[in-house]
């Protein structure tokens, strides 16, 4: 797997270099918000953008993240929660006796029977 992602890596490297190098020359002008910025070079236009979404994507993906491992530690604390009650559970003895009982298996033990 890591070595299709290393692939993958390098041949848009090459694309980006190419579109680079061949595009050297252009230059555009760009309105930004009301704001105009004249003969602003190609190559310059495609890294700041693709710099903005990497960051983007960035932040996004860190608040994603953090929200996963809250989830798992919540999750986790419910099982060992669940994981004790049923230890618990288990150590409880089977049936407990009434007052009742336990004076006639007294007497029935005294008796000698």
């Amino acid at each position: 797997m890591w070595i299709f992602r290393g692939l993958t890596f390098l041949v848009l490297l090459f694309v980006l270099v190419y579109f680079f190098v061949t595009n050297s020359g252009q230059a555009v002008d760009l309105n930004f918000f009301g704001h105009q910025y004249l003969q602003v070079h190609l190559f310059w236009l495609v890294g700041v953008c693709f710099m903005i979404g990497f960051a983007t994507s960035f932040v996004l993906s860190a608040f994603r993240e953090f929200k996963f491992q809250r989830t798992i530690s919540q999750l986790k604390k419910e099982v060992a929660a669940k994981n004790k009650e049923i230890h618990d559970l288990r150590t409880l003895p089977l049936r407990e006796q009434s007052a009742s009982e336990k004076t006639a298996m007294e007497r029935k033990a005294g008796s000698g029977d």
